[in-house]
């Protein structure tokens, strides 16, 4: 638990085509990309059920400011997303008193993944390089090198999901070390998933305060590891 900060806004997406675009998009974009933001996870397939037959016309941000009021109610779901939020940010758990001073917040996981990389990674430059050898320890087995290391530091702040899903992207590629960050679609390996989204959903998704979980390249979204795709609540 991610930045793509204030959280970084990865889409190239401007401002001015939210209006037009925002409701270019299907049911199952508004409701995965809407769980997405506010839990860290995609809908379970009761979830997806439950809202395919009542989303409505709601859009993502209207389905965020459901899903907040969920988090506000439920303790399990909200303790859930912190720590998702905490692992896909920085590649650890986050501790006891970490759990317990966000579960005294109502904050969607993009909330929590833009404090993560504002107030965190881009503030401390030795947990950012932490971070960075965290990715490579999982991708490669081994520290990233001086060179790679300075590469990474002088890029924008990403979260270690994304960090893995871009040397995800070019160890598929064949290559011994990752300097790119693109992130293709369809991975589901090195204990990251992409999933990608229409530029409309992709527009809704920056329009709900959630940019930062948009990769490079524009619409591609990473999860970390099972938990994101398994259901931890009820129809929220």
């Amino acid at each position: 638990m991610m930045k793509k900060s204030t959280f970084i806004l990865f889409a190239l997406i401007t401002f001015g085509c939210f209006s037009t675009v925002v409701h270019a998009q299907n049911k199952d974009e508004v409701i995965n990309g809407s769980y997405f933001i506010a839990f860290g996870r995609y809908a379970n397939s009761g979830e997806m059920s439950y809202w395919k037959q009542n989303v409505g016309s709601k859009t993502i941000p209207q389905m965020v400011d459901n899903h907040k009021n969920y988090l506000r109610s439920d303790k399990n779901e909200r303790e859930a997303t912190i720590r998702r939020s905490y692992q896909d940010a920085f590649g650890w758990a986050a501790s006891a008193d970490e759990v317990k001073y966000w579960g005294g917040q109502n904050k969607t996981y993009a909330e929590l993944m833009t404090n993560h990389i504002n107030n965190w990674l881009n503030v401390y430059p030795d947990k950012k390089q932490q971070v960075i050898n965290q990715s490579y320890y999982k991708v490669f087995g081994r520290a990233a090198s001086a060179d790679e290391i300075k590469y990474w530091m002088s890029q924008a702040t990403s979260s270690y999901v994304q960090l893995v899903a871009m040397h995800t992207t070019w160890k598929n590629k064949n290559q011994p070390k990752s300097t790119s960050t693109a992130i293709a679609p369809n991975i589901n390996s090195n204990g990251v998933s992409t999933a990608t989204f229409s530029a409309g959903a992709a527009a809704g998704i920056i329009a709900a305060g959630a940019g930062n979980v948009i990769a490079p390249g524009g619409g591609n979204i990473v999860a970390g590891g099972a938990g994101n795709v398994v259901a931890s609540g009820g129809l929220n």
